[in-house]
């Protein structure tokens, strides 16, 4: 029986063993990073945050209520330096437009609320070309649809807005073309990026797969693949890196185990 018992043991010492060697294998994900900074949301506010901004900068963003017309407008030069939080009334839906250059751009029919936007935010360093083809290698655009120009969406009356539940991000790419922004840790919650060129045209709303908490896989949505693969990855059986590792701790209490298997199955089915 001891011998049994003790062969048992030596078998669950190294299942635990390999999950603990598999976990130390946590590579570097060069195109996103997860900064230590991230900050917590209450329900029905709105945080506006920038990045490699100056006080000379055009750009802002504008909510709109949809049952009122009352604008809730920030502009980015006010923003410098710190994080803007303001009240969303939850009785309004809100239609969205960015502004820069004397101009606006958005979408008339959306409705946005702000109704579930509480919660947990992390900060992301994001290198732009890495993870959407519309930006060049250092971060700038050429406009394919206009003039062929290029843009450095830096100073110059272009604009580059990052939006994530209740976080928004006004940014410019910095000297590698990478920006920082918040997003929401909560699975299926995605980001979008507009954008505003002084010709007045631009992109009103585009998703980036990879800025997606739970999106383990990093394929572009939160589904049942991610869930195997955070089951492979706690069986030993797949490696993952920094960024997956972030996406897979679903209860963020600063572990990855089988609750947060759980966790994410049950997201994913509401």
């Amino acid at each position: 029986m001891k011998k049994l018992l003790s062969t048992a043991l030596v078998a669950v010492m190294a299942t635990c063993s390999t999950v603990s060697a598999n976990a130390a294998v946590v590579r570097e994900n060069k195109s996103v990073q997860v900064l230590d900074s991230g900050v917590k949301l209450e329900n029905n506010t709105l945080n506006v945050f920038t990045y490699n901004l100056s006080k000379n900068t055009l750009g802002g963003v504008c909510f709109y209520g949809k049952n009122t017309g009352k604008p809730y407008a920030v502009q980015y030069k006010d923003c410098i330096g710190k994080n803007t939080v303001i009240s969303m009334p939850s009785s309004e839906s809100y239609t969205r437009f960015v502004s820069a250059n004397g101009g606006s751009s958005g979408n008339t029919y959306a409705g946005y609320s702000f109704a579930n936007t509480g919660g947990e935010y992390a900060k992301l360093r994001v290198k732009l070309s890495d993870v959407s083809s519309y930006f060049n290698s250092d971060g700038s655009y050429t406009d394919t649809d206009g003039n062929g120009a290029t843009y450095t969406l830096r100073e110059n009356g272009s604009n580059l807005t990052f939006f994530s539940g209740g976080a928004v991000n006004g940014v410019a790419p910095d000297e590698n073309g990478c920006v920082e922004i918040y997003i929401k840790a909560k699975p299926g919650v995605k980001t979008a990026f507009s954008t505003f060129l002084p010709n007045y045209s631009g992109i009103i709303s585009m998703y980036v797969p990879m800025l997606c908490f739970g999106n383990i896989d990093l394929k572009g949505s939160t589904n049942v693949n991610d869930v195997t693969l955070l089951q492979r990855y706690l069986a030993g059986d797949a490696e993952v890196d920094k960024l997956q590792m972030f996406y897979s701790d679903i209860n963020r209490d600063g572990k990855t185990n089988v609750k947060d298997v759980t966790d994410l199955q049950q997201a994913i089915t509401k």
